[in-house]
């Protein structure tokens, strides 16, 4: 039987302690043998696997790294109250990557970004050597791998985070579907219109307090060439127990969806709760083993207050799913863009868009080359609605054309700068990562200075 691992490290340190972890690093740094790490693995652009190298896995029973990063009470001796982190909504997600990428967070629009809640971290660095950095010591490798981008700069070991009160929280279902009359004999018109109505309002829910995460999906079980009726589905929440602030904010809405012909409308305002109940009962894990290729891009107001331009936009993905990440209200906008290294684009983001086109496994490569063609067309179309903006590095499509300013804008020359400082050897290095340009791979898996 032929066993082809060519996809994946020759060798792997499963790591527990700091000491493992600097010493790996060490014998690459002396050997000239590439390492990669890997924490959650919760990682679209595939950075955390490679072949002919050395692969560093974190173990979250010892090192934090890996360690899901999911919002989880904990007890301050100082205050009884349930305090918590910022973290992710998906429990696969690791701290590790989390933080590096930036990171974005069910309480986001509240509390801001992963990365705007560090105050410190240990990181290893490409020399071997544990270092604490912070605003004060080796600042420019805690600006860096703020938002850098995965092992980039360093291996994580841990971090010191801001705590939060656990907030009240109050929830809704918003949900439309366009009927087959609508489908058949108006091509969904009346959907697309008020679904472009509804992203135009976007800034003015993030300002009264609102955020959530919505998508838009195609009724029929597969692509099909006639129009088919199409589902927007929006949980929405206010963290308050305040229900008043979500009926009262959607009321507008709600009254042009009442009034749109050829839609069935729902809202069920949930009773309010704890932040803790509500994440278990609606987020969860995201499937292991998912073969689709995505689109995303970061929009700003003015991308989603366009609606003739949106409704042309959205049509494009009239057989494909599109789901919208609407938690970088105030929370993340206010901070000053130059406080870390995550892309600046995310400081005047009102929505993260994400195409999904999906595939069978073990499908042809004529099949899998046909995908990424329609994959690459739906990404250039949400690239097109907001073409001064940028991508989220950890949920972004590794064929991004220019992925440099795209997933870094204006902070690439400076990370680029301190990325040739502090690892001159490449010791840490990816195709899609800061400075991926200075080196080049061959066919061997081998990467070369260019």
């Amino acid at each position: 039987m032929d066993c082809n691992l060519s996809p994946f490290p020759r060798y792997v340190v499963n790591a527990s302690s700091a000491s493992h972890v600097a010493e790996a690093v060490k014998f690459a740094s002396r050997t000239g043998v590439r390492v990669i790490v890997k924490g959650g693995a919760h990682d679209l652009l595939g950075r955390c696997i490679n072949r002919t190298v050395f692969n560093v896995h974190l173990d979250a029973t010892y090192l934090g790294y890996g360690i899901p990063c999911i919002i989880f009470p904990f007890v301050m001796p100082s205050n009884p109250s349930f305090q918590s982190y910022d973290g992710a909504a998906d429990p696969n997600v690791g701290m590790g990557g989390f933080l590096t990428g930036g990171g974005h967070s069910p309480i986001g629009s509240k509390y801001g970004l992963g990365v705007d809640n560090v105050l410190e971290i240990m990181v290893v660095t490409p020399d071997g050597i544990l270092r604490q950095a912070s605003v004060c010591q080796n600042p420019d490798i805690f600006w860096a791998v703020r938002g850098g981008g995965a092992f980039t700069f360093g291996v994580l070991i841990s971090a010191t985070l801001k705590i939060h009160p656990i907030p009240p929280i109050t929830g809704a279902l918003l949900s439309f579907n366009s009927t087959l009359i609508e489908a058949s004999e108006s091509n969904n018109t009346n959907f697309y219109s008020i679904t472009a109505y509804l992203h135009s309002r976007l800034p003015d829910l993030s300002a009264a307090g609102l955020m959530g995460y919505y998508s838009i999906t195609p009724l029929s079980p597969s692509p099909v060439l006639a129009p088919v009726p199409l589902n927007f589905a929006f949980l929405i929440y206010t963290l308050s127990s305040n229900t008043t602030i979500i009926t009262h904010t959607l009321a507008p809405i709600m009254a042009r969806l009442n009034s749109t012909s050829g839609l069935t409308t729902a809202l069920e305002i949930e009773p309010p709760t704890d932040f803790l109940s509500f994440q278990s009962g609606h987020f969860c894990a995201a499937p292991v083993g998912e073969n689709y290729l995505p689109g995303t891009r970061l929009w700003d107001a003015k991308a989603v207050r366009d609606t003739t331009s949106l409704e042309h936009t959205l049509r494009q993905f009239q057989n494909n799913h599109l789901q919208g990440t609407f938690v970088s209200g105030a929370g993340v906008q206010t901070v000053p863009a130059n406080e870390s290294a995550v892309n600046p684009a995310w400081r005047r983001t009102v929505v993260d868009m994400m195409s999904k086109v999906s595939y069978p496994y073990n499908s042809p490569p004529a099949a899998v080359s046909a995908i990424q063609g329609v994959a690459n067309h739906l990404n250039d179309v949400l690239r097109a609605q907001a073409p001064d903006m940028g991508c989220y590095v950890n949920e972004a499509s590794i064929f991004e054309p220019n992925y440099r300013r795209a997933f870094w804008g204006e902070h690439y020359d400076r990370l680029l700068s301190i990325k040739r400082r502090i690892d001159p050897q490449g010791v840490f290095w990816c195709s899609v990562c800061v400075g991926g340009e200075d080196w080049e791979e061959g066919p061997d898996g081998v990467i070369c200075k260019v």
